[in-house]
């Protein structure tokens, strides 16, 4: 099976042979990379995350916490903090936010989980304790959940009048009362958040710790594989037997719906950002992130929205660009505004949200994350 998938790939790699020493090359390398590093394991399971919340969620639990109505104090917190246990890029984020959005989130707690939930989770936490230090692992979190409150407002203060998108999405909720109990819809949404983080390689150490005690075998990828098998089982048959089989097939109709407005515009923006890193390499540019002014965070800030850093990526990135002369400054900004946004999502949220507040959204991360970087640069 192996041989098969491997002479697959150099199959497609030898289509694009002859385009390796042109202009768009770059583009190539860069889809390619991240369909095969995100598309499994992040962009597909927050899809069907996606379907599930426009399809199962009932609209009073989203409107009671992040409604327009709901008490203000309650609901930015809330969207602010309720990513932090998903590991999704800001590509991954978009088709969640477009489910929160469709539910009867307010404009301004919706964008508020917009930019926090890629900017901060765990994971990215843990990582940067291990790379940068408790300092910017405390920061990060304070900064990015304050930030995000502070967008989210801008956003509702700026865009709170209805703006229709560009390609209106049909949305199917179920109206009928639900039998649902809430503890079965946690557990639901338990098991596709565990097949999300679980595919992006979360589990590998103890996942890796067991097969080899139990059954002998050393290698990585295939104890991952089993479980994400196992947990689609578990949520099919938990699917099968507390939903209504118009339900499940509402859900899955939704989350396709989702994939084919969204995936292309993704791939687009994608292909873009891998031209754009060849063009405007950070490396050459270093000399202007070397002290903590206001030029330098706003052009980290920037250039960091222009490109596509997942998530945990961005803190590899920051740490060597540290390693080359990157002031602290500059270094948070590029932490917090390379994972919110960048130029796929942002191509990707104008069908939904329509162009104004998607602009509005790049220009407030923009300057919140280059603000929180001065901040942070003046700070220590």
């Amino acid at each position: 099976m192996s041989a098969m998938i491997q002479q697959a790939v150099n199959a497609i790699i030898s289509m694009f042979e002859p385009l390796r020493d042109t202009w768009v090359w770059p583009g190539i390398a860069e889809t390619g990379k991240f369909l095969g590093t995100h598309l499994l394991s992040g962009m597909v399971p927050a899809f069907f995350i996606a379907g599930a919340i426009a399809i199962f969620l009932d609209k009073n639990r989203i409107t009671r916490l992040m409604g327009p109505k709901a008490n203000p104090f309650l609901a930015y917190p809330v969207a602010a903090l309720s990513g932090g246990i998903l590991t999704v890029c800001s590509c991954g984020v978009i088709p969640i936010f477009t489910g929160i959005l469709q539910q009867g989130a307010g404009i301004g707690p919706a964008f508020t989980f917009l930019m926090a939930s890629p900017a901060v989770n765990l994971i990215a936490l843990v990582y940067t304790y291990t790379l940068l230090g408790t300092k910017f692992m405390l920061w990060r979190a304070l900064l990015v959940f304050f930030s995000s409150i502070f967008i989210g407002l801008g956003m509702k203060a700026l865009c709170s009048q209805p703006e229709p998108p560009e390609n209106e999405v049909c949305v199917e909720v179920v109206e009928e009362e639900s039998d649902t109990t809430d503890g079965q819809l946690f557990s639901f949404f338990a098991l596709l958040v565990l097949i999300m983080v679980t595919s992006t390689g979360l589990f590998d150490s103890p996942l890796h710790t067991l097969s080899s005690r139990v059954f002998g075998y050393e290698g990585l990828l295939l104890p991952r594989v089993m479980m994400v098998i196992l947990l689609v089982i578990l949520t099919g048959f938990a699917a099968n037997k507390w939903f209504h089989r118009y339900e499940i097939i509402l859900w899955l109709r939704k989350s396709k719906d989702l994939f084919v407005l969204i995936f292309p515009k993704v791939l687009g923006g994608i292909f873009l950002c891998g031209i754009i890193a060849v063009a405007l390499p950070l490396t050459s540019l270093i000399s202007y992130f070397d002290t903590n002014n206001v030029q330098g965070n706003l052009l980290a800030s920037f250039l960091g929205s222009m490109m596509y850093f997942g998530t945990i990526v961005g803190v590899t990135i920051v740490t060597t660009l540290k390693g080359f002369g990157m002031n602290d400054g500059p270094a948070m900004t590029l932490l917090l505004s390379a994972p919110a946004v960048s130029l796929p999502s942002v191509l990707a949220l104008v069908p939904i949200a329509g162009a104004k507040r998607s602009i509005v959204f790049l220009l407030l991360v923009i300057i919140f994350s280059a603000l929180s970087g001065l901040i942070f640069g003046m700070t220590f």
